[in-house]
């Protein structure tokens, strides 16, 4: 283990170049581009990592397990017992959007897709809004949620 490491940047810029040398541990560091801006989240979204994935298992978090709303999922068949979704993927994204706007979840989609294993749900939700039937779908959910 390096006792005296050091943890500075050496930019090294030649004209016309946007090439930067880091030297030492840029383990916990953020970089953007020139003239971009960052955004960093509070741990609040760590936390809600932890309890959807816990030693490997999936766990539905408490969020969803104590809502009448998640309760009527399961009970109309749209999720499993093991809360994962018995519809398709754009179906899917649909229903997790409208319950999280419900429940105020903000990080609705990371959420979703650690609970039921897949990736690019945004993308799922996008092509549900071009799919005609999603219309019928997104009345369905409406019903069973009111």
């Amino acid at each position: 283990m390096e006792e005296n490491s050091q943890k500075n940047v050496v930019n090294h810029f030649a004209a016309g170049s946007n090439c930067q040398v880091f030297n030492g541990n840029i383990t916990g560091c953020t970089f953007a581009m020139p003239g971009s801006s960052v955004t960093q989240l509070a741990a609040a979204h760590e936390a809600m990592a932890e309890a959807v994935e816990t030693a490997g298992a999936v766990e539905i978090p408490e969020v969803l397990a104590n809502s009448e709303l998640w309760k009527k999922l399961v009970d109309a068949g749209l999720v499993d017992a093991n809360g994962q979704p018995t519809v398709s993927r754009p179906e899917a994204a649909l229903m997790a959007d409208m319950i999280a706007e419900r429940l105020g979840i903000a990080y609705k989609w990371k959420l979703f897709e650690m609970l039921w294993h897949r990736n690019n749900m945004r993308s799922d939700y996008n092509t549900a809004l071009n799919q005609r039937k999603s219309i019928a779908f997104q009345e369905k959910i409406k019903k069973l949620f009111s």
